[in-house]
């Protein structure tokens, strides 16, 4: 089930619109004509547009008039004066059209809010009650629904059953999962069309974000940082009126800011705050394995935490994992080099085996405790187990050895 809310600021013409109030779990029209008449009812095909204090709402507005309207389980249809202009008696929400009527199926009230469930649809009749045209709704803003008919392409329609951007659109979610206006009736998409570019619409079918983008946020959240990705693969934020808030040198951003947000450019790794100002030095590499970061800073590797607090200080030339051992597989350890010579830490930062031997040797991913890993310096073979201790000196080297 999805909840669908709208924070826009209560704005009625006096000419053109009829108040809805809401006093407890009963709404209220009242008219803006002479007659001044006022209604009761339960629910509304409507969107909410005030709250109180503790986000109860308080006022709605009409997605439509003739307005299909809730009361002792039926539903009808109200003009702008609150007067009937028909009973229908449904258990649905029905929309006049200019040729017969709309039903909805799959929609429902919660708190003078409105709801869909997965399978949801609108069915289009003639004026002889004939389904002439079936749409699955995805999702809707105010009075406006992301429809297909064949659930491959995807348009938009009024509350009339207008159609105000035409049927041959996808998501910008390759998958579809996120397929959905923000809280601004905001929508992302691209044309259903091999190479087509992403943009983005209101929920009036108009133009927000041209589309000439290579990739685009699935969901706006931030409209003064909304991540794309332009025609030479580089990423970066523009706001929604298509301004550039940050340059597109990035290979890699955040699709949403936090306060430290991780980026990459061809030849550096580092930081920026959510100012996009940047926090600390530019590394030559920060990568996640794991639970852990490896890191370079001024060509030396160390390791951090997934808080980026230091566990190891970046004072190696290299750090790769060990071994594992066959008789404790929850057992890792580091093969470091330091200075051009290679040793064993543990992951916490303690010595193993201390770096200062030439050459790595007779490595095996599934290593036995009592011959953990050999060494090589001089010529001489060092074995060791996989608790630092030498467990054999000289003799036949058990593999090919790799020297830095």
């Amino acid at each position: 089930m999805k909840l669908i809310l709208s924070s826009t600021f209560l704005i009625l013409s006096s000419f053109l619109f009829a108040q809805i109030t809401v006093q407890g779990d009963q709404l209220f029209l009242k008219s803006t004509d002479v007659t001044d008449q006022t209604k009761g009812f339960d629910g509304c095909w409507c969107a909410p547009v005030a709250f109180d204090s503790s986000g109860n709402v308080t006022a709605l507005e009409a997605n439509i008039y003739p307005l299909p309207f809730l009361k002792n389980g039926n539903w009808g249809l109200l003009d702008k004066a609150g007067a009937y202009v028909q009973n229908i008696e449904a258990d649905q929400p029905i929309l006049k059209t200019k040729t017969g009527t709309a039903h909805l199926n799959g929609f429902a009230i919660e708190n003078h809010q409105w709801m869909l469930n997965d399978s949801a649809f609108i069915s289009v009749r003639d004026s002889n009650n004939q389904e002439t045209v079936k749409y699955w709704v995805t999702d809707f803003y105010k009075g406006t629904f992301l429809a297909t008919k064949d659930r491959k392409s995807w348009g938009l329609l009024n509350s009339k059953m207008e159609t105000i951007l035409p049927f041959n659109y996808i998501a910008a979610d390759h998958e579809e999962k996120i397929f959905e206006f923000n809280k601004n009736g905001i929508l992302t998409l691209r044309e259903n069309r091999a190479g087509s570019l992403f943009g983005a619409v209101d929920h009036l079918g108009k133009t927000v974000i041209p589309f000439k983008w290579k990739l685009i946020s699935y969901v706006i959240t931030d409209d003064e940082h909304i991540y794309v990705m332009n025609e030479y693969l580089k990423r970066g934020y523009i706001n929604i009126k298509g301004q550039t808030t940050l340059p597109f040198i990035y290979e890699n951003i955040p699709r949403e800011l936090s306060d430290s947000n991780r980026v990459t450019t061809k030849d550096y790794v580092y930081f920026l705050d959510k100012n996009l100002n940047q926090i600390g030095p530019k590394y030559q590499s920060y990568e996640r394995e794991g639970d852990v970061w490896f890191y370079k800073l001024n060509g030396k590797w160390g390791v951090r935490d997934l808080n980026n607090k230091d566990i190891i200080p970046n004072v190696y030339n290299s750090i790769m994992y060990g071994p594992r051992l066959k008789d404790d597989p929850d057992f890792r350890c580091y093969i470091v080099v330091k200075n051009g010579m290679y040793g064993l830490i543990t992951t916490k930062g303690e010595v193993i085996v201390t770096p200062g031997y030439e050459c790595l040797c007779g490595l095996s991913y599934y290593a036995p405790s009592n011959f953990y890993i050999e060494f090589q310096k001089g010529g001489v073979s060092y074995k060791f187990d996989h608790a630092g201790k030498l467990t054999e000196k000289g003799g036949k080297s058990q593999g090919n050895c790799f020297c830095e």
